[in-house]
């Protein structure tokens, strides 16, 4: 076959690199970063070198599609064709919906940000419900639901570069993206002001010029503070505010309270230091906000995003060289949120408002909604309680969300307890395993999109670089596939899922551009060209046209529209539970619950971290690689992680990472009841009262240390995967 050079993107995480993918004799030789992309300019990680190779070739991928013939979780499998897995999935939901109705089936996906979620999102309206989870509410909703509030839907992208101050919060770019490490370190080489806010002392935060060790969950406290002081100093940008923002009285009130001194007490943080941040990213411009997952999943996560963005507003810091960049459309290019918020391809308002967790959060779930998906824990305790009514039925596509929703064994008797369960996966999960049915997918190499990247700007291309294994379809395909089965039953209601194909679904997403989805293989991508301060022209994306530093959607909904601190559950003295517990820490290895089935990931890492201080290790009688026990107030039980002793923590505070299981553990949830620590926190309440997240980023716990007796036997076999 020869030696060819592929340019495609990398998707093993949502930073989506170029990529070139090297082939010999119909084999990839290697990967590497594509220089040429105005997005990740040559920039790449481990997973895009190691992963899409080995989840291709895993000997353990399901290639065919199964039907259980066991108990639920017995592991029990027999191989079927996909037009009776199809048919039968299909049998299934005729049940359930001439039961219960079609508001009783569900889907659970990744997020909106990839097309498998157009094909859930269309499949479940072609039945006529509006009821899908996705992971936003634990990462980015509350940031994207901010955005929608204050028409700040502005990024750092490629801007870092060029930036003079760069205010990171809640992110440790080294451990997550690797294109804003690229171009944070650049800006710093260059003289760049570099302030960082996090509890831990991280690689980033040990590079700042200032780094503000915060309390976790008082980020807004802070942020409100240094806007109290840009505003009575006179050192904000008064122009672009009086121009282009409203709500500026109502917001001066609410920061009135916040001097340095109140939110040194909050955040413990000194008062002089929140002044200096507040006058450098005032002054050192341009400036440039980096916001992180570290103030999602919190019950106070929205309004603390929409403090940081009045910061930016109140600074002028937005699309302008150097500064948080507005989104860059390509005319014409339809992408995946477009499709799933046209009113062409929505059901009708009535069936939009039966959304479980509409009613409660109507700014998450209602017709008006960011994410117009549904309120997760909700959902789960729909299927246990039939409250706020049955959900019977559920078709999980390429998300383990027993691997990453909190309350594990809510979600675990949840699905156990379903008429149906059908998941598509390249790999089985805890998930999976509690399936009726498993649906083989395929993976990053068999596959081919197209999405619009505000990083370059531009389109990425993802090409299909290999022919799929076995018998192994993509997202649309199988939507598809069981659309044709519904209809044969009558049970389409609404006509929204129009394509026969994911090719055909990409050359929809092209129609307008005058491009066509060949024409971008050569390069793997198509630049868009912009301008700054597009909002001259267009406004910013609210009811006002402007930035709102009072939400005018808050206050018709009877939300308060002024951002304020909330203290989080913590905080709350209990003796018996002295420590807090941060959770999400990312990894460059792993990407959320995948890959803990690839061996080069577990020689990198083999199992669950808990970063614990030296002194905090010393009092509780804890050394390096010990196995230790963490437990919550609220938490159902008690799991294991292994510990990392480093001063990176405060001595009051403990840290991990999520996803956790082990593949070759026995039983159907692989370790996950034992070493994940989502296993031991609550899916809430409480809630954010706007996007319904959970307060499942910091939490109250204490440790002890394992005996080698309670881990021995789940571990037996844990080093062998990893080659030790």
């Amino acid at each position: 076959m020869g030696d060819r050079v592929v340019a495609s993107t990398c998707r093993e995480c949502s930073v989506r690199c170029g990529s070139l993918v090297h082939l010999r004799d119909g084999r990839v030789e290697k990967i590497i970063g594509n220089p040429a992309h105005p997005h990740s300019r040559g920039a790449f990680c481990v997973k895009g070198v190691k992963a899409s190779v080995a989840a291709r070739e895993h000997p353990d991928r399901p290639l065919y599609p199964m039907r259980r013939t066991g108990e639920r979780g017995s592991g029990q499998w027999e191989r079927i064709s996909w037009e009776q897995a199809l048919g039968e999935i299909a049998d299934r939901l005729q049940e359930v919906i001439g039961k219960h109705g079609p508001l009783a089936v569900a889907g659970a996906v990744s997020n909106h940000f990839v097309s498998r979620g157009v094909a859930m999102a269309q499949l479940l309206r072609c039945l006529g419900s509006p009821n899908y989870m996705i992971n936003q509410d634990l990462c980015q909703g509350c940031r994207y639901t901010a955005a929608m509030l204050t028409g700040v839907g502005a990024q750092p992208g490629a801007e870092l570069e060029h930036a003079r101050c760069i205010l990171v919060v809640g992110k440790s770019p080294s451990e997550s993206s690797v294109v804003q490490w690229m171009h944070i370190k650049a800006a710093r080489r260059t003289g760049a002001k570099l302030i960082v806010v996090d509890p831990r002392r991280t690689q980033i935060a040990r590079m700042a010029h200032l780094w503000l060790p915060i309390r976790p969950g008082t980020d807004a406290a802070l942020a409100l503070a240094m806007a109290h002081v840009m505003i009575d100093e006179g050192v904000h940008d008064r122009k672009f505010v009086e121009q282009w923002c409203v709500g500026l009285e109502p917001f001066s009130d609410r920061v009135h309270g916040y001097t340095p001194a109140v939110a040194s007490d909050i955040t413990g943080i000194p008062a002089e230091q929140i002044v200096n941040a507040a006058r450098r990213f005032a002054t050192d411009k341009p400036g440039c906000l980096v916001l992180g997952h570290g103030i999602d999943a919190q019950a106070n996560g929205v309004d603390t995003a929409r403090a940081f963005h009045a910061l930016v507003a109140l600074t002028g810091n937005i699309d302008r060289p150097g500064a948080n960049r507005m989104a860059k459309r390509l005319p014409g290019f339809r992408d995946y949120a477009s499709v799933i918020n046209d009113p062409e391809f929505r059901l009708p308002r009535e069936i939009e408002e039966s959304i479980i967790g509409g009613r409660e959060y109507p700014l998450w779930a209602g017709p008006q909604s960011w994410a117009k998906s549904c309120h997760n824990p909700s959902v789960i305790q729909a299927m246990l309680t039939g409250e706020p009514y049955p959900v019977r039925a559920l078709y999980v596509s390429g998300v383990n969300i027993v691997c990453t929703y909190p309350g594990i064994r809510n979600t675990v008797g949840a699905l156990k307890g379903l008429d149906l369960l059908a998941v598509a996966t390249d790999h089985m999960t805890p998930t999976a395993e509690l399936a009726d049915f498993v649906l083989p997918k395929t993976t990053l190499f068999e596959e081919e999109d197209v999405t619009s990247d505000p990083g370059g700007p531009c389109l990425s291309v993802v090409q299909r670089v290999l022919p799929p294994r076995g018998e192994v379809r993509c997202d649309m395909e199988i939507a598809v596939g069981l659309r044709d089965e519904l209809r044969k039953r009558a049970l389409v209601r609404h006509e929204v899922l129009p394509w026969n194909s994911h090719r055909e679904f990409i050359d929809f997403q092209l129609e307008d551009t005058g491009l066509a989805f060949d024409d971008l293989h050569e390069k793997g991508f198509h630049e868009i060209p912009f301008v700054y301060e597009e909002y001259r022209k267009k406004g910013f994306p609210t009811p006002s046209g402007k930035i709102e530093l009072a939400s005018s959607r808050l206050e018709r909904a009877g939300y308060d529209p002024v951002p304020n601190f909330s203290p989080p559950v913590y905080a709350a003295s209990n003796p018996e539970f002295p420590l807090t517990l941060l959770t999400g820490i990312r990894s460059m290895t792993y990407h959320h619950s995948r890959f803990r089935n690839h061996r080069w990931a577990r020689k990198a890492q083999n199992a669950p971290e808990l970063r614990i201080h030296p002194r905090t290790a010393e009092r509780h009688g804890i050394a390096e690689g010990d196995w230790v026990r963490v437990e919550t107030p609220d938490g159902a039980g008690r799991v294991l992680l292994s510990a990392w002793v480093t001063e990176e923590v405060p001595e009051d505070i403990v840290a991990t990472g999520m996803g956790w299981w082990f593949p070759e553990l026995p039983g159907p949830d692989h370790g996950a009841l034992t070493f994940n620590v989502d296993a031991a926190i609550p899916y809430g309440p409480p809630w954010d009262p706007i996007a319904g997240s959970a307060e499942a980023r910091n939490c109250a716990c204490r440790i002890r240390r394992a005996e080698p007796a309670e881990t021995a036997p789940s571990l037996a076999k844990a080093d062998e995967l990893a080659g030790r």
